[in-house]
């Protein structure tokens, strides 16, 4: 970035869209680190142990059948398969913020997640349910 430039941030519509869904929750038990991102921002994101990716992605997840923790979905940003196990918790704007593993580098968040079958269709892919 050059000097007196002020970062782009990736993902605003998206982040507007999980908090929209996810509610502004207080902070999570967990650390949190702060992460240089690809745009030039840097990020909180939560240090969660292993043991525990379960039960956050439950906890956190907004809509209907959420995924497994052992599933593969696909981030439309990085255009690449995840585990999702491996997904990050942003803290952003007092939400708890579910994102792929790639967030730092590309900014997909949990509504750029989709099947990765569904990777291969064209044209608009709309599958929603929320939770009440």
């Amino acid at each position: 970035m050059k000097a007196n430039e002020t970062p782009h941030e990736m993902s605003l519509q998206e982040k507007a869209i999980c908090l929209a869904l996810a509610g502004r929750r207080p902070e999570l038990p967990y650390p949190l680190k702060e992460v240089g991102c690809a745009d030039g921002t840097v990020q909180r994101i939560y240090e969660i142990p292993d043991e525990d990716k379960a039960k956050v992605l439950a906890t956190l997840y907004p809509m209907m059948d959420a995924p497994s923790i052992d599933d593969t979905l696909y981030d439309i940003h990085e255009r690449k398969e995840f585990k999702v196990r491996d997904f990050l918790v942003i803290r952003w704007c007092e939400g708890n913020l579910l994102a792929s593993p790639y967030f730092p580098r590309t900014g997909g968040m949990m509504v750029d997640w989709i099947a990765p079958a569904k990777a291969e269709a064209n044209g608009t892919i709309v599958d929603l349910k929320v939770r009440k």
